[in-house]
């Protein structure tokens, strides 16, 4: 058997892409030949490999969900005919080694006919990561790397360490305009054409050209996203949204606009912003002016603008990596957690009311956010195998 140091060096460089497909064959012939508790060691040394010590709970986690699919794959294979497996071992674990390399969420994945399945718990939900699709106005789609943050949008489409999506220029006709969305469980950033910086949170669409033109730097977003809005006076920077249009120069500013919340919210850091109803045109004089330290609120079915003084980096926790339900009901708290463990929340009886509040990191497992709900509110909890999450309330919190 190969020395491990050899092999963990190979799983290492296959996650990264940076194996031959000599060393492709070679490698799983070998992984297959491991004993167990070899293999797991094997798995874990080199997903360490690719994360910092803070993720150490994370790895464990993903080694122990993913594991026993892993070595019932191969095992199976292994049973096939001797002149078969080599592809077939190969091809099962490149599948599996696949969803390692995922990154910070979880997959779901089909039981291969005959294996065990692994109960769903809230144990085994973990948090979100980077995760993105962009797609071009010609219908082309690609699933960005999961190793990376953002990309940028300059002479083609590149990563923001500068390696490359899409190699075309600019002018290619074919890539004028671009899509970029993140699932629930997602979160991607984008520097457009102009220098503008965009997080967008979970769940959210942007849509954006490659170039914009002299006048004008029109987006639309559905979601959530962060706008680090690149100076420019003569060209104002515009951003739709299904309830209203955020017309700036040069600021930063966060937009909470998802279709399934009651209101639109826009919360101002930096600069000045003038806020519109969307059914208005920006000249009209209905448009609202806010200034550092203010939130716009444009409800359902409203035809008025409310702006509140606020903590603006109550809006941005989620870009520096924290939930923040401070001020927020226990639902719309709830909203921003089924978004990001990417399940779905139903109630059992009545939806629990009250605030929330407290900070909390989107770092942690499901589970860890679901003993808060029951030990501070006796939300009970249960967790179903397609990713529903029941919450059952007592008496007295109803």
């Amino acid at each position: 058997m190969e020395n491990r140091k050899a092999i963990v060096s190979l799983l290492t460089a296959y996650l990264n892409k940076q194996v031959s497909r000599e060393e492709f064959d070679r490698l799983f012939s070998v992984l297959a030949e491991l004993e167990d508790e070899d293999f797991r060691k094997t798995v874990l040394q080199a997903l360490d490999n690719e994360s910092d010590a803070t993720d150490v709970d994370l790895i464990q986690e993903r080694v122990s969900h993913l594991y026993p699919q892993i070595q019932a794959k191969i095992q199976v294979k292994l049973s096939q005919k001797k002149g078969q497996i080599w592809w077939r071992v190969s091809a099962a674990a490149a599948l599996v080694l696949a969803f390692l390399s995922i990154g910070l969420y979880v997959i779901q994945t089909q039981p291969y006919q005959g294996e065990s399945t692994i109960a769903l718990t809230p144990e085994r939900i973990l948090p979100g990561g980077n995760r993105a699709t962009l797609t071009l106005a010609n219908g082309r789609s690609i699933d960005l790397s999961t190793e990376k943050s953002g990309i940028v949008v300059k002479n083609g489409i590149k990563y923001t360490d500068g390696s490359s999506v899409i190699n075309q220029q600019t002018n290619d006709s074919s890539i004028k305009e671009a899509r970029l969305g993140t699932p629930k469980g997602g979160q991607y950033q984008v520097t457009l054409s102009d220098g503008t910086q965009v997080w967008l949170n979970a769940a959210s669409t942007l849509t954006y050209p490659i170039e914009f033109d002299d006048h004008s730097r029109q987006v639309t977003l559905d979601g959530e996203a962060y706008f680090a809005v690149a100076k420019d006076k003569a060209r104002p920077f515009i951003v739709n949204t299904a309830k209203q249009r955020v017309e700036v120069l040069g600021t930063s500013f966060n937009i909470n606009a998802y279709s399934n919340e009651t209101a639109t919210k826009t919360t101002l850091l930096t600069g000045s912003v003038r806020v519109n109803i969307a059914t208005d045109a920006s000249e009209n004089g209905h448009g609202r002016i806010l200034v550092p330290n203010q939130q716009s609120i444009v409800r359902d079915h409203a035809h008025e603008i409310t702006i509140h003084d606020v903590d603006p980096q109550s809006a941005i926790a989620w870009k520096n990596g924290l939930f923040n339900f401070h001020g927020l009901s226990v639902d719309e708290s709830l909203k921003q957690v089924e978004r990001w463990y990417d399940i779905r929340i139903v109630y059992q009886g009545n939806k629990p009311e009250g605030y929330l509040g407290g900070k909390m990191s989107r770092g942690v497992k499901l589970a860890t956010f679901l003993n808060f709900l029951e030990k501070d509110f006796q939300i009970k909890s249960e967790m179903r195998a397609d990713r529903t999450l029941v919450l059952t309330t007592s008496e007295r919190t109803q």
